[in-house]
């Protein structure tokens, strides 16, 4: 829970920011007594987990009321740039978008979209959405009708398999992906002699010390698949998405369920899960090995990412069994690769061509509870026909964090995006009001594939000035602006602070 809300807190806040500046909001007192909420829940012995059970209660009930505050005030201010009937759909994204939105099913759904009704596995009415397209930055506004507009299945379903658009998928008897067969690339993923894919596992974990801090290498040596499947259902089959309930026992007293949510529109596979942890001392991962032949998988660190190696050639090597990731780790060759993507979680591991994202440990020192409770993680697999790159992983991550908000109304005709960047390796990370200059906003960019770039901001016609600042926003220099665009040569992995007045 600590590393769930701690991901949910950094993106509500992210739109927040986002919403105050579309309504010209300068920084105020509320705003920062949310950031410091964060940060303060970000000390380096709450955000692991290593602090006693009283602390992690806390720091939950905070983050978890950041998130509520600064999602009640993104929706209040929104709701300023709407008016009137229909719905309002905005992209808090620095690029284009047109995936799936699901939201909560009030009744209302956008005329000229396809529908898909489902009941999730929490119990709660969603509708998925698709056929919406947003500009970077952007938004779209929709008539809405009570009658949603459902499409034909593209997926057909017999005897435990799957064929959707892009794949081909066999199931075992225990619920794991035997086969996926990627269709574009003619390719099977699942190595051969391998345990299928979206195999759960589970096993002792006992480090020597530091309990609730360290995962000994022979934890690894101790993890084995679980087989007991509990329950396997078709849920939703519709012209948007094909979504399979799985339920297994784990560990000796735990449950996990999941569904598996395959796409008509695109070879990415979702896991919305749900774990009834009971387990102590107790290491859960979900695993992947796939036919990827690689030296080093890659792994999202804060603007970049880091190349760690699938090898153990030497101490060195042996020593990163357990590797950090934020939103995603990628296993590619020169033209195809797979992205495990997540929406809380920070740990995997990659031995060979083996990925195992890191979803629960036990430890009961200095926490006693070892974690109990039900907790909740989507992750994702996500097959690209291409090599690694921001459009093929950094951005399906990016989406996975950051859904499109929807809100009543459509917009009233004076609204236009914050930014627009013409370089598909260049992410915007924050878009804030200033921290001490009124009536001005500050954008933060940078370079995510390692690549020296040069490129073309959009910074719109109202904006009057343009100055490069440090992280604190202190101006170092004032940039030309040419027909509502500035250009800026990234260095690779370059972070860059921007200041724009009106």
């Amino acid at each position: 829970d600590i590393k769930r809300t701690n991901r949910k807190c950094e993106f509500a806040l992210h739109d927040m920011d986002y919403f105050n500046v579309l309504a010209d909001k300068d920084k105020d007192d509320k705003t920062t007594e949310l950031y410091e909420v964060l940060l303060q829940n970000q000390f380096h012995d709450i955000l692991p987990g290593t602090c006693y059970t009283g602390v992690t209660q806390k720091a939950v009930e905070e983050n978890t009321a950041v998130i509520n505050e600064a999602n009640a005030i993104s929706k209040a201010t929104a709701s300023t740039l709407t008016e009137g009937d229909g719905i309002t759909y905005f992209n808090t994204t620095s690029f284009d978008r047109n995936d799936c939105i699901v939201t909560d099913d009030n009744g209302k759904y956008p005329v000229g979209c396809p529908v898909q009704l489902y009941t999730n596995l929490k119990g709660e009415k969603k509708a998925i959405i698709g056929g919406v397209q947003i500009d970077a930055m952007g938004a779209a506004s929709f008539a809405t009708t009570a009658t949603p507009e459902e499409a034909p299945s593209p997926f057909i379903f017999a005897n435990n398999t799957l064929e959707t658009p892009f794949a081909k998928v066999v199931f075992d008897e225990n619920g794991g992906m035997a086969s996926f067969y990627d269709k574009e690339a003619c390719r099977e993923l699942r190595r051969e002699g391998a345990e299928p894919l979206n195999t759960i596992y589970t096993g002792e974990d006992v480090p020597n010390s530091w309990d609730n801090w360290d995962i000994d290498y022979e934890t690894m040596l101790k993890v084995f698949p679980q087989k007991e499947l509990i329950s396997f259902e078709v849920v939703s089959d519709g012209g948007l998405a094909f979504i399979i309930r799985a339920s297994y026992k784990v560990g000796s007293y735990s449950k996990l369920t999941q569904d598996i949510i395959f796409y008509a529109d695109t070879a990415k596979v979702d896991f919305h899960t749900v774990v009834d942890w009971q387990d102590k001392h107790t290491l859960l991962k979900v695993g992947f090995d796939v036919d990827i032949n690689s030296l080093t998988v890659k792994n999202e660190i804060q603007f970049g990412h880091i190349d760690r190696p699938t090898t153990e050639n030497n101490n060195y090597e042996v020593a990163k069994f357990e590797i950090c990731n934020h939103k995603w780790s990628d296993l590619s060759e020169s033209r195809y690769g797979v992205a495990i993507l997540n929406d809380c979680k920070y740990g995997i591991s990659a031995d060979g061509s083996n990925l195992r994202l890191t979803l629960h440990t036990g430890g009961t020192h200095p926490d006693v509870t070892g974690d109990a409770g039900v907790h909740e993680m989507t992750y994702s697999f996500l097959p690209h026909n291409a090599p690694f790159s921001v459009d093929s992983v950094v951005k399906p991550a990016y989406l996975l964090n950051m859904p499109a908000v929807a809100i009543d109304g459509t917009l009233k005709n004076d609204f236009t995006p914050v930014l627009g960047i013409d370089a598909d390796n260049i992410i915007c990370e924050a878009v804030k009001p200033a921290e001490l200059v009124k009536g001005a906003y500050v954008v933060r960019l940078y370079e995510a594939e390692r690549c020296r770039t040069n490129a073309k901001i959009y910074v719109g016609k109202d904006v009057k000035k343009v100055y490069r600042t440090n992280i604190l926003e202190d101006i170092k220099k004032e940039l030309t602006i040419t027909d509502g665009y500035v250009d800026y040569n990234f260095k690779p992995f370059e972070i860059a602070t921007f200041m724009l007045t009106k």
